[in-house]
């Protein structure tokens, strides 16, 4: 199975979570995709795919699609060392705090990156290009 996650570029704390996801044992195959670029839109045209979401948003290769609470609790569960964790989350007991939890997360990600001094993949590459020769793109 794969899954797609639709996640903010522009947002350090959202880069560094798509870098650690991608360090870690999966029992899924997962695509990161910058939420807005012409590669979600190209692969999820009927989505509406702001470049700066106001959630996650995963869709499976089945093409369902979770957003918010849902999106977290299915990159946890994707993660072969946090399944259990994410089963946990999403039992009725716990979803509720789940929910508290990730919307706290969503919404001041932005003012936590600043907090943390995390930088987003867009920073990254905007450092790389103006440092550049001639400004030009090195890749």
């Amino acid at each position: 199975m794969r899954l797609y996650v639709l996640y903010d570029s522009s947002c350090g704390l959202c880069s560094h979570a798509v870098q650690w996801m991608t360090d870690q044992s999966a029992g899924y195959e997962l695509r990161f995709v910058a939420a807005g670029s012409d590669e979600s839109r190209a692969l999820f045209p009927e989505l509406d795919n702001p470049a700066r979401p106001e959630e996650l948003v995963v869709i499976s290769d089945d093409g369902a699609v979770y957003r918010g609470d849902a999106a977290y609790i299915m990159c946890l569960s994707a993660l072969d060392s946090y399944r259990t964790v994410a089963v946990r989350l999403a039992r009725p007991g716990f979803r509720r705090l789940a929910r508290r939890v990730f919307a706290l997360l969503s919404t001041n990600r932005l003012r936590l990156s600043a907090l943390l001094g995390l930088h987003s993949d867009d920073a990254l590459a905007s450092t790389i290009t103006r440092s550049a020769p001639n400004g030009e793109a090195l890749w």
